[in-house]
């Protein structure tokens, strides 16, 4: 599990229930944290699988739990700090 207060731009990956830890299964996210939600929980922007360097959503954080989280880099640092600030989140 991911700890608490991790900072915008910190990269994850999502790994769903189903998938058992799997970081290779299908259905993976790979994304970045936005902020912590009073629950403790993460609301993150993922990648498009199709087009792995523009967001799936462009304009919806989404709500994943903490426990579904791993620290992961998919990224380079500045394609992260670049989504940032071109879609100001």
């Amino acid at each position: 599990m991911i700890e608490d207060n991790l900072p915008k731009g910190t990269q994850i990956a999502y790994i769903p229930t189903h998938a058992e830890g799997d970081i290779n299964h299908p259905d993976v996210e790979f994304g970045f944290i936005v902020r912590q939600a009073q629950d403790g929980d993460y609301f993150c922007r993922y990648w498009n699988k199709r087009y792995p360097d523009e967001l799936r959503t462009k304009s919806n954080w989404e709500k994943t739990p903490k426990g579904n989280l791993l620290l992961y880099a998919s990224h380079p640092k500045t394609v992260i700090d670049g989504t940032i600030f071109k879609y100001n989140i």
